[in-house]
């Protein structure tokens, strides 16, 4: 039976089956009117958006790891910045393991009067190993995957350096002092792995073409690899028996594919954020709306009260429809997911992978699992109240449910978001701060707002204002509470695009703009000893202008006042994990700036100055003895001074520098940097032919590509924002629908009273220009303190403040407010008084 009746007859239980069919009538009245539009709305922005990146972020995940030793190019890599010991070599043999050798190092290639700077590989016989290598052969209409490398005198390159050095398959391309014929292109190389030359074309020979070659001597920037493959065993009977030197460092699947895909996870990350950002602000929009619906509800809850529901039953219908609803966005914002998700990956095709996997059921579980919490945390408290509607109310209308605690609705919103945010970062501690700073936040920002609604009140009071500003005021200050709300609300949503629209332009600008009209875009490595003064005599005769010429010697820090790097647990500092540029000078370099000791003291002998920001990491402070090894030579020196390093001044710039005494014996090559005008590129070209040995590497090549690369990130972000800046828009409309009702009561009210429509419309005018004013200056306080902290101690950029856009914001969002307030209260001044009244009866 759909219901069953007591002896009284007075009172009805619905079945489950009877509740649903009575909630789907009524929820499709309500569709057809207008009246779930809002709160279905904000449900997809929820479930599209995290559906949409959880199903981005799970396919990046499992093309990072799940194809393991695809992408590293074997099960164990050993990576190292000099050759590997013959007798390691040995080893690798003995326990029978496969391996391949590869050699990668920056260099310019040229062909004819063309030149590019390229990432050039080294390999033997044994490569690819278990790497992916898809090559295009001459004559040949589709791509081939190899099994060897080039052959001697070959060379196998990326298209686009063909494009870069307008070239074909079949020309010949100069390196340093040696020619290779072009007889494929590299269409797929999976183990290419990232750093700062993944941003150059490729270009791969045979290793043992490279032997000799002036290009490796010392200071060049050179990376050894050995691939290697095999059962477990063998590769743990490997590791154990390598005796590792500071120079290498083993590599598996997990934490080689990290330095692969850092781009893209950061790019993922910012991503998760904005999608995050969006949820918010739906969650928001779900709540103000539902708690319209329940209130516009309130008689039909008593009329099925009066029909003789009970109170688990009523709440059962409203129940039922959230489902409903739920149901819905889900279904529909899956399908706008997939098609969201499709335009990210089109928008960053040439930096992901070829194939992605798909992605698996626990990605859809996670994207769509957020239309429900958004439900339970931000609807269903709203619609409880619904089912304690008194049935009397149908002849009173002043009876209304007493409504849910505050301090209850803001704990389940903010379980609700925690949980969110949990299950996307997978970090309690991360979240668990967020969520007690956000909401510590919040709560000095309403203590804030309500201290300035009572200061501005009292001194409106003493002002002889207009009439309509007058009434604008009272309407404000009558419901200080609602009106805090909405002012929150408002400024949230403006917080929330002030702060992105920020990140989203100074990241690079801030940098570009730094730079002067002539900044360095060239810089020259491995100038040995002997070239030092003709080629700076070489660039003085072309006009280049250049920064001074700074010795380079690698090394390694070994101890810290006598404990090793290991003893004190600093092995996994990136800036020490290798080999240093250790450098000596007299002069304290332009870009430098001493924070602390005395530069002065590096006349004397056995002194170092170190970079501040290593020196906090490393916790190294003045007077502390530090322990060296290079070129095979073991030195201490004394830290007198710390410096702050301007790396973006595209001049040389170095952690470590030495007094004379104590490298001056040492081998160095040499290094510096200039300004080729964009006129000027023959010159360069015969400059490099002059110095073939020379590493020349132009900034203004990998700068280009680099912005490539950010503006396709940048499309796929604007992709997200409009998500955001939809649900911003969501906020507002459901934040001024919230009061509606009461607003064109009192409307056809003052109306009804003599008031002309005029006033009306300007008073409206006055009072959303008001709530648009306070709205920008709590986003403003918000957006300075989060974007302070942001670039301060996340971005290490200057933070300079919002500046003129505390000018502009306040003026644009009162005029933005008071356009779109005044247009959906027009029918107060539109409409007969006695027809408002009669509707809203």
């Amino acid at each position: 039976m759909a219901a069953t009746s007591t002896s009284s007859g007075l009172v009805s239980r619905l079945s489950l089956v009877a509740s649903a069919r009575l909630a789907l009538r009524l929820l499709w009245r309500e569709a057809r009117s207008g009246e779930l539009t809002l709160i279905l709305l904000a449900l997809l922005i929820a479930v599209t958006s995290t559906t949409a990146i959880a199903l981005f972020s799970a396919r990046l995940e499992l093309a990072l790891n799940d194809k393991g030793g695809t992408w590293l190019g074997g099960d164990l890599r050993v990576r190292s910045t000099q050759p590997f010991a013959p007798d390691n070599l040995q080893k690798v043999s003995a326990v029978g393991l496969k391996h391949a050798e590869t050699l990668s190092f920056p260099s310019v290639v040229m062909a004819g009067d063309n030149m590019t700077l390229a990432s050039i590989k080294g390999v033997d016989a044994g490569y690819p190993l278990k790497a992916r290598l898809l090559l295009l052969t001459p004559g040949a209409t589709e791509p081939v995957l190899q099994s060897s490398g080039p052959g001697s005198g070959e060379a196998w390159v990326e298209p686009r350096l063909l494009a870069l050095l307008n070239a074909k398959v079949g020309d010949a391309l100069e390196l340093g002092d040696r020619q290779f014929q072009v007889t494929g292109e590299i269409l797929e190389e999976s183990d290419r792995g990232g750093g700062f030359t993944a941003l150059s074309p490729r270009m791969m020979v045979h290793l043992d073409d490279l032997a000799g070659s002036p290009l490796l001597g010392p200071g060049s920037r050179l990376r050894y690899q050995l691939l290697l493959a095999g059962d477990s065993a063998a590769l743990k009977s490997l590791q154990a028996d390598w005796q590792l030197s500071a120079n290498e460092k083993f590599e598996d699947v997990e934490n080689g594919n990290e330095r692969m895909a850092a781009s893209l996870q950061r790019a993922r990350q910012y991503l998760s954020l904005a999608s995050l950002l969006a949820v918010v602000l739906a969650s928001v929009a779900v709540a103000v709306s539902a708690r319209r619906y329940a209130s516009r509800n309130f008689d039909v809850s008593a009329l099925m009260r009066t029909f003789g529901l009970l109170r688990r039953d009523v709440l059962r219908v409203y129940v039922w429809q959230l489902v409903a609803l739920g149901v819905a966005a889900a279904l529909v914002g899956a399908l706008l997911a997939l098609v969201l998700q499709e335009a990210i990956l089109a928008l960053l095709t040439d930096v992901l992978p070829e194939q992605l996997p798909s992605a698996p059921l626990t990605a859809w579980m996670l994207g769509l699992s957020s239309g429900l919490v958004t439900l339970l945390g931000f609807g269903l408290p709203q619609i409880l109240p619904l089912a304690a509607v008194p049935p009397l109310r149908v002849l009173r209308r002043d009876l209304a449910p007493v409504p849910l605690a505050g301090w209850l609705l803001t704990a389940l919103a903010l379980l609700a978001l925690s949980l969110l945010l949990w299950v996307f970062t997978g970090n309690a501690l991360l979240t668990l701060l967020v969520m007690g700073g956000g909401a510590l936040l919040v709560l000095l920002l309403l203590l804030l707002l309500q201290f300035g609604i009572g200061r501005l009140h009292r001194l409106l009071q003493q002002r002889d204002l207009p009439l309509h500003w007058r009434f604008a005021w009272q309407h404000l200050s009558r419901n200080r509470q609602q009106t805090a709300g909405q002012v929150l609300a408002f400024g949230l949503t403006l917080q929330v695009m002030v702060v992105i629209a920020l990140l989203r332009n100074d990241l690079l600008a801030d940098w570009q703009a730094s730079l002067p009209a002539q900044a360095p875009n060239v810089f020259a490595l491995n100038i040995q000893s002997f070239e030092r003064e003709p080629f700076a005599a070489a660039l003085q005769q072309r006009g280049f202008v250049s920064a001074r010429m700074y010795p380079m010697v690698p090394g390694r820090l070994l101890t810290i006042n006598g404990k090793t790097i290991q003893e004190l647990g600093l092995q996994d500092i990136g800036a020490i994990d290798r080999d240093l540029a250790l450098t000596h000078d007299d002069q304290l370099p332009d870009s430098n700036r001493i924070v602390a000791g005395d530069w002065a003291v590096m006349a004397g002998s056995g002194q170092l100055s170190l970079e501040a920001g290593l020196a906090q990491r490393l916790g190294v402070k003045l007077g502390d003895q530090l322990q060296f090894r290079a070129g095979g030579v073991d030195f201490e020196a004394t830290v007198s001074s710390l410096r702050e390093v301007d790396w973006t001044s595209l001049s040389p710039n170095f952690f470590m520098m030495f007094s004379a005494d104590l490298m001056a014996s040492l081998p160095a090559s040499y290094i510096t940097s200039f300004y080729v005008p964009a006129d000027q590129q023959a010159a360069l070209t015969s400059l490099i032919r002059e110095f073939p040995a020379v590493n020349v590497l132009d900034m203004q090549a990998l700068l280009t590509q680099l912005h490539s690369l950010l503006a396709q990130v940048g499309l796929a972000i604007e992709l997200i924002l409009a998500v955001v800046l939809l649900a911003a828009v969501l906020v507002m409309v459901s934040a001024l629908l919230a009061s509606l009702r009461e607003r064109l009561q009192e409307g056809a009210l003052l109306r009804t009273l003599g008031a002309s429509s005029r006033m009306i419309r300007r008073a409206q005018l006055s009072e959303f220009s008001l709530l648009g004013a306070m709205a920008a200056v709590l986003a403003l306080l918000a957006a300075e303190a989060l974007c302070w902290a942001l670039y301060r101690q996340v971005l290490d950029i200057p933070w300079s403040g919002l500046g003129w856009i505390w000018l502009w914001l306040p003026l644009v969002a009162s005029i933005g407010l008071a356009m779109v307030g005044t247009l959906m209260l027009r029918r107060t001044v539109t409409v007969a008084p006695v027809i408002v009244l009669r509707e809203l009866a």
